[in-house]
């Protein structure tokens, strides 16, 4: 019994020094960069790329494109316009620091640990919900030789603004706000990567679904954005902190 207590708390403290994020919710202690997405009910007119606050501005109800813009080295996170009730709005961040993948495949030699993570919950007059969807071009429809076979067809859904959407999404099961204190969850697969679900024609002649996870900013992508579909709610923080994700824990939840 003492044998198991100390293998228990030894697991533990790797854990802790490890710096990986293992539960879904909940945000970590520590420095972090805030982002918060306020639904406003009429357009903003006033200019809002001047690179300054932390804030972004969408509809309250229906759907806008929040841009994604790779940070240059020695830069961070940055709200380079802050107004997607006019189109579009625009944020900078960095890589995450991961490798596409095969889901189910070869994993050796495969980064699946951000570099940083991302959490999310929502806050304001309890009712509204959004929903979070991860979209981009496809510059590779061999996805970099990760499929085991010949790709037919790719049945992820149209993005709103161009590119696939992502099969994964924050949606109203995490961002609805009901009465009461609310928690933050971490978001950090669905809002870093892409999931591709493909039809694949196997050597053998048989066909298979599979899904292939790309990070944002990877080559094989280009024109990453969030499809923010909002539903009444007046404002989602989104913190940002150094502090690692294995975001292959997310592939157990695809179908």
């Amino acid at each position: 019994m003492k044998r198991t207590i100390a293998i228990l708390l030894c697991i533990v403290m790797l854990i802790a020094m490890s710096g990986i994020v293992m539960a879904a919710t909940g945000a970590p202690t520590g420095s972090h960069y805030s982002l918060n997405i306020i639904g406003v009910q009429n357009a903003k007119t006033a200019t809002m790329d001047d690179s300054s606050g932390h804030v972004i501005f969408v509809p309250i109800s229906g759907k806008s494109q929040i841009l994604l813009t790779e940070a240059p080295e020695g830069e961070s996170f940055q709200v380079l316009d802050a107004n997607a009730t006019d189109g579009s709005a625009n944020f900078q961040l960095p890589k995450p620091g991961l490798d596409p993948y095969l889901v189910g495949g070869d994993m050796t030699g495969v980064d699946t640990i951000s570099d940083y993570s991302v959490f999310v919950r929502p806050l304001g007059k309890p009712g509204g919900w959004s929903t979070i969807t991860t979209c981009a071009e496809l510059l590779d429809s061999t996805f970099a030789g990760l499929l085991p076979g010949d790709l037919l067809k790719i049945l992820n859904r149209a993005g709103a603004f161009g590119g696939y959407a992502s099969v994964e999404q924050v949606g109203q099961e995490i961002t609805m706000r009901t009465k009461g204190k609310t928690q933050f969850v971490n978001v950090t697969a669905q809002l870093l990567t892409i999931v591709f679900k493909v039809e694949v024609l196997l050597p053998d002649g048989t066909t298979s679904i599979e899904y292939i996870r790309v990070p944002i900013f990877d080559d094989m992508l280009q024109g990453e954005y969030w499809e923010y579909d909002n539903n009444n709610l007046k404002l989602l923080q989104v913190r940002f902190y150094p502090v690692g994700t294995d975001v292959s824990e997310a592939d157990l939840l695809l179908d």
